[in-house]
């Protein structure tokens, strides 16, 4: 059996911040790393500074906090991502809209994270929104198969 896949006009809009933007701001994120790094002087292999460095060394905490961005990026991707590319294909102007703001968030949460002067990471928090477009993203992904099932086709709608 052959399946005919008709994109919607804008899901081209959604792969290009899926496979765009997003590996963009992971190369941010790796960069600001690296940069973070060098300054606080904590040497390969170690993933992290020590409790005692970060309280020597601010930039060892300014490291600490990069790094812990980058991690919760990574953890937060896959899901964004996947969903992204599923809800785009019946709702690419919503997926656009919570891609696109998902995308701001995490910037601000980077940006806070490793820049704010607020204690124990607090400056990610106005950025925490990303969380919301994430749900919007997997909800409509979601929405769409299971809307498409109870209606008796296929996601495809063929």
């Amino acid at each position: 059996m052959v399946t005919t896949i008709t994109l919607p006009d804008n899901y081209g809009n959604v792969l290009a911040l899926v496979v765009g933007a997003i590996p963009l701001l992971n190369f941010v994120h790796v960069f600001v790393v690296g940069n973070n790094r060098g300054k606080s002087g904590i040497k390969y292999p170690h993933a992290y500074a020590t409790p005692e460095e970060c309280k020597q060394n601010p930039a060892a905490y300014r490291f600490n906090c990069a790094q812990r961005a980058h991690s919760n990026f990574l953890e937060h991707m896959p899901l964004t991502t996947l969903s992204a590319l599923v809800a785009g294909l019946k709702y690419p102007n919503a997926t656009l809209a919570l891609t696109g703001t998902w995308i701001v968030m995490r910037v601000l949460y980077m940006y806070g994270y490793v820049y704010s002067d607020k204690l124990d990471g607090k400056g990610r928090y106005v950025g925490g929104l990303h969380t919301f477009a994430q749900l919007g993203l997997w909800g409509l992904s979601t929405f769409g198969v299971v809307f498409s099932m109870v209606k008796g086709g296929n996601f495809w709608g063929s």
